[in-house]
């Protein structure tokens, strides 16, 4: 296979890993560090009510989502009522129901809000039909008057909204504003009713301010006007085009946030609280919430079992680059290929001092054995079968000792693979018959430093976190390892010997 074919296949594979990585971290937001904490309001809202045995119905609007806005783990507490969720025009509604039910009733509602990176741009909509205005017919030909004297001071439908919102806000002695107020609730809301005798689609928006924190919450109020095929938000406070800040659209239009039939509404009460949260969790939950496939198709959709196993197993392939690199390049010299990184995934649980100590035990243990063994020349199979079983009856030995004298870590020492362990004694006893003790003493200690340094990269918490939650990047990881499959060069340990070829004749 050319040198070129190569080069194409680590350009395709660096480039998915980054690909994926990417859209992993700017779309579906997954944070960069394990320690980052996502900014998160809980809001809750607490609904108590009189009922006197008669059938029960309980209308509720409940927040949705929102651009630059995602709200999940919701939750609804309502014990004895059935609930059913519907979503007319742009509003949704939770509906609690009862065939009977008498004496003071409570229902909870609660939901977890949080910032989304992503923020899409605002949808175009169809005209909407323009409502009913209420007015009666002086109140009409009052509004008629605001809207003519408007017409004449602005130019475009922006003006128009700020010179009729400015004029609410400090309306004048005797004018027809003073005649308009007591016919609306709110300020927004009469806005909302002049400009449909105008003939100009605009709608109230209910919110509440996502801080500071409040156990009782009130509702804020602002508009929205149909221009340009889009709805634009207005802030009728400010007087500008804009939505108030930190604020969440609960529902839209005049009508209440929860209506009964059936039953007296007693109280009403709506608490927003901000919690941080780890980014990672936040995020798991938002995407799953959301039923995004790219995320139930991966590690985060595997039990939370399955999970724990593969936080492990994805950080070897690190393990084994780092082992590459040592071998290929540095020229380090271990017992077999793979070993250490099976020896530094044990030091994960055993910490590395403990490990170390109880690794070197076992195996000084089991050379001795070996030796012993030798001089009875037993074939291949016996004598390895023979190892295995003397390393298992000496770690027995090793954490009962360990548990009796306090030192709980020695019960980790069973965590070592048996067999890895059998094959290292064997491999140095053959090492320490064909090249001497000096040749097996150098292996060995090359094999317990490469095991110490991947146990330390592969410990690293960003290292953990980075293979877990953007598994792609291990296909950057791939390519690398492909790319040193062609290093040919000097390893850094032979230098010194070739130092002679650098001089001068």
């Amino acid at each position: 296979m050319s040198r070129k074919h190569l080069y194409i296949l680590c350009g395709l594979l660096v480039l998915l890993g980054v690909a994926g990585t990417v859209y992993r971290a700017l779309v579906l937001e997954f944070p960069l560090t394990p320690d980052e904490t996502t900014s998160t309001w809980r809001i809750e809202t607490r609904l108590e009510f009189e009922t006197n045995g008669a059938p029960v119905k309980i209308t509720m609007m409940v927040p949705q989502s929102h651009p630059g806005l995602t709200l999940y783990n919701e939750s609804f507490v309502s014990p004895g009522y059935g609930l059913a969720t519907s979503s007319p025009a742009d509003n949704r509604q939770a509906i609690f129901s009862r065939r009977s039910s008498s004496g003071t009733q409570v229902i909870y509602y609660s939901a977890v809000l949080q910032r989304s990176l992503t923020r899409e741009g605002t949808p175009k909509a169809p005209p909407p039909r323009i409502p009913a205005t209420g007015f009666n017919e002086i109140q009409t030909a009052a509004a008629r008057q605001i809207i003519g004297r408007i017409e004449l001071e602005s130019a475009d439908t922006e003006s128009f909204v700020r010179l009729l919102y400015a004029q609410l806000k400090e309306p004048r002695p005797g004018g027809p504003e003073q005649l308009l107020l007591p016919a609306a609730r709110t300020r927004a809301e009469l806005g909302v009713r002049i400009m449909a005798v105008a003939a100009m689609p605009a709608r109230v928006v209910n919110g509440i301010a996502l801080s500071p924190d409040r156990r009782n919450a009130k509702l804020v109020r602002w508009v929205e006007i149909y221009d340009n095929d889009a709805w634009r938000a207005f802030d009728t406070d400010a007087i500008e085009f804009r939505e108030p800040p930190a604020h969440l659209p609960w529902w839209r239009g005049t009508g209440p946030l929860t209506s009964i039939q059936g039953g007296e509404i007693t109280h009403t009460e709506i608490a927003v609280r901000r919690v941080f949260v780890n980014s990672l969790q936040s995020t798991v939950s938002k995407q799953k919430h959301a039923q995004n496939r790219f995320v139930e198709f991966s590690v985060f959709g595997l039990p939370l079992q399955t999970q724990e196993v593969y936080r492990l197993l994805l950080t070897v392939p690190v393990g084994i680059f780092l082992l590459v690199i040592l071998r290929n390049v540095v020229g380090m010299r271990t017992f077999g290929t793979f070993m250490p990184v099976l020896i530094a995934l044990a030091f994960r649980e055993t910490q590395l001092l403990w490990g170390a100590i109880l690794f070197s035990s076992v195996v000084a243990i089991g050379l001795l054995v070996r030796f012993y063994l030798e001089q009875l020349k037993l074939l291949l199979v016996p004598r390895l079968a023979s190892v295995v079983i003397v390393v298992i009856l000496v770690m027995t030995v090793i954490s009962i000792v360990s548990h009796k004298l306090g030192f709980d870590r020695g019960l980790s020492v069973a965590l070592f693979p048996i067999v890895i362990l059998a094959m290292t004694i064997e491999r140095m006893t053959v090492i320490w018959d064909e090249k001497g003790p000096k040749e097996a003493l150098i292996q060995a200690a090359g094999s317990f430093f490469v095991a110490v340094l991947c146990y330390l990269l592969m410990n690293l918490a960003i290292v953990r976190h980075w293979v877990f939650v953007f598994p792609e990047s291990l296909l950057v990881v791939l390519a690398a390892t492909l790319a040193l499959g062609r290093y040919s060069g000097y390893r850094l340990v032979e230098l010194p010997r070739f130092r002679v070829l650098a001089g001068k004749d």
